[in-house]
């Protein structure tokens, strides 16, 4: 019996539960803390009247079993690998167990809420009931608050709640609480947002006109990167391998793939195109020439370097999120994967764990969205192109391989969030899915901005921190054809460890020789006992690319992602192709592996003005187990079940 069957089999058995006595005796729960008090700040009480969603965050099982779940399918040494988990299974492995749901709705019954009114979510991750403040005040023994946020917008929550103790262990957190929610009775203070500055991408270009010099390290084109990596023209097109990409406020143009594809590719038809799935999104903006709406680098550089590898095989953009959240509120709401993760995970949506249920009203777009905004030359509000239906959850599915050319420093939001974002990629990883995530720009700063208060600790990327992502590091050709760090004046190739997250086992071995054989000081910089990155490294310099009907080069992680993700999006093919699974989460077979990298040995990723990370023999936190040789990568995967 596999351990998967196992444990459901186990599973399946629930206890018929009582209905417990009364529940008297509380502790509590959750305290707001200083952190909360950086965003809002109080405006009174909230009208006893007022009826809002109310969510008990349910606490789930078996989350201290990912690493191991997933090693079972993952691991090359395990029997059961490349043998998946169907998502219905999933949902079933982590789900509360049933004693939790009764003890939980007995006590908000209890309390004098209608038991027709109590829900269990179709996720089974919380009870979900309309409650007036009156009766939630009583519920939790507290008081509900109006706060105010920096941008106007008035919420409701509380600065503590208690709940019966002997709940604590089956209750994660409830919701509005803590964590506030948008309040419907009163209207916001200030109902506009100024137009901010667009938040920079992970790619910078040059424009190189119409000139194709034969040196790879000068314009690294399509043809550069199958000879530096011995990849054959693809073959294949399984009608289940479409290759994904992320994307948030960067849609490619028509047009530059249609130059890209003459200059570089011209055995790809004019006119293919990916398939567009848009998540809560009210306006497209492909093909439009006004980069103040449109930046098409990122969203032109993903398919210009993926395209060639794959054909021909289709490509999938996952775009995510409407005018307001991608144009006029990046500076005040700068989660990134959420809304995403809703749409092609339904049960994510009221996922409850490490005290976040459902997205964060902190970090992560609401809908529908009725917010409106001013702009220069328009002084009253209006309506930007909100998306104004429900949440989309669940409407699409993920593809084989997610390619993330996106990421922020792990600083930027709280461990909780980017905690309960980890599962669900250990989770997509339990179906099979590969993620492969840029490791960032900012050598082991937490940004590229070379200020003071920069420079105290080294910070890892988000998400390629979370130890079930590929995180992806660049490299840069030599005039001489070698490879090294990539870096120039104004970014370096990302690299370090979490502060968040422990070394996982499958990297163990690696890290520990590092610091060994190549310690390089400075311990109290970074978390030397924690996830390493990057995994890999790929060419992230000069790689060409048409942007704007013009062709160019850019640099960076988000060139070296994609290409990548085209690899184990081709291997994938090949799998298929002789009845195998696809190849899921990689690391655990990249680590086994090493001899099929070529070592970076040359280089640092150095910024600013503080001493980053040296290149050394084997793993290290610049250029990781190094840059994969295409036909080693593909033996190693066809060898396995």
């Amino acid at each position: 019996m596999t351990l998967k069957w196992a444990i459901i089999g186990a599973l399946a058995v629930v206890a018929a539960v009582a209905s417990p006595a009364p529940m008297r005796q509380t502790v509590v729960h959750e305290p707001r803390s200083a952190h909360h008090e950086m965003f809002w700040v109080k405006q009174g009480r909230a009208p006893q009247g007022d009826v809002f969603e109310m969510r008990i965050g349910l606490k789930q099982q078996n989350l201290d079993r990912g690493y191991e779940l997933l090693m079972d399918v993952s691991d090359p040494r395990s029997p059961n690998y490349g043998k998946y988990w169907k998502f219905e299974e999933i949902v079933r492995m982590f789900a509360p167990v049933g004693e939790t749901v009764e003890m939980a709705r007995n006590w908000v019954i209890s309390s004098g809420v209608g038991s027709e009114r109590v829900a269990l979510a179709a996720s089974g991750g919380w009870l979900v009931f309309n409650a007036t403040v009156e009766e939630a005040e009583k519920l939790l023994e507290t008081e509900y608050l109006l706060y105010e946020g920096d941008s106007g917008q008035v919420s409701v929550g509380c600065d503590e709640y208690h709940i019966p103790a002997q709940l604590s262990e089956h209750i994660d957190f409830v919701y509005p609480g803590i964590v506030t929610a948008d309040s419907k009775g009163t209207k916001s203070l200030k109902r506009q947002r100024s137009l901010p500055t667009r938040q920079n991408k992970t790619v910078g270009s040059r424009g190189i006109g119409k000139r194709q010099p034969s040196n790879c390290s000068e314009i690294a084109t399509p043809e550069c990167i199958a000879t530096l990596y011995d990849i054959p023209p693809g073959d294949k097109a399984h009608p289940n391998n479409s290759m994904g990409f992320f994307q948030k406020g960067s849609w490619y143009q028509e047009k530059d793939l249609d130059v890209f594809f003459e200059a570089y590719a011209p055995n790809i038809p004019q006119g293919n195109r990916p398939l567009n799935l848009s998540i809560n999104q009210a306006v497209w903006h492909y093909n439009e020439n006004d980069t103040n709406i449109s930046q098409p680098n990122e969203a032109d550089l993903d398919l210009d370097v993926a395209y060639p590898i794959i054909y021909p095989q289709t490509t999938t953009v996952y775009q995510t999120d409407d005018e307001y959240y991608t144009l006029y509120s990046s500076n005040g709401y700068f989660g990134l994967f959420n809304t995403f993760l809703d749409a092609i995970d339904g049960s994510y949506c009221n996922y409850s764990a490490y005290g976040e249920s459902g997205d964060n009203a902190q970090y992560d777009p609401s809908y529908p969205n009725y917010k409106t905004v001013i702009a220069p030359g328009r002084p009253e509000p209006f309506d930007p192109g909100t998306y104004k239906g429900e949440r989309m959850c669940g409407v699409y599915k993920p593809t084989n391989v997610i390619s993330i050319s996106y990421s922020r420093a792990e600083s930027s939001y709280s461990v909780n969030y980017q905690m309960r974002q980890c599962n669900e990629w250990m989770k997509l990883g339990l179906q099979g899915v590969t993620v492969v995530g840029s490791a960032g720009n900012s050598g082991p700063l937490a940004t590229r901005q070379c200020m003071a208060f920069n420079y105290g600790s080294f910070y890892a990327s988000h998400p390629g921190n979370c130890p079930y992502i590929t995180s992806v590091g660049a490299t840069m050709l030599q005039s001489n054809g070698s490879q090294t760090v990539a870096k120039d004046d104004t970014w370096a190739s990302s690299g370090g460890f979490s502060w968040y997250y422990p070394t996982p086992e499958y990297q163990r071995s690696a890290v520990s020789t590092y610091f060994t054989e190549h310690d390089p000081g400075r311990s109290g910089m970074y978390n030397s006992s924690s996830r390493g990155f990057p995994d890999i490294s790929a060419l992230g310099k000069n790689v060409a690319v048409a942007v704007l009907g013009e062709l160019d080069v850019a640099d960076g992680t988000s060139a070296a992602t994609p290409l990548i993700g085209a690899m184990f999006n081709r291997i994938n093919e090949e799998r298929l192709a002789v009845g195998k699974s696809t190849v899921g989460f990689v690391n655990p077979v990249l680590y086994a592996n090493p001899g099929i990298f070529s070592d970076i040995t040359s280089g640092d990723n150095s910024i600013c003005v503080i001493e980053g990370f040296q290149a050394v023999e084997g793993w290290d936190p610049t250029s990781g187990l190094g840059t994969p040789n295409y036909p080693a990568l593909l033996e190693t995967f066809m060898a396995l079940p």
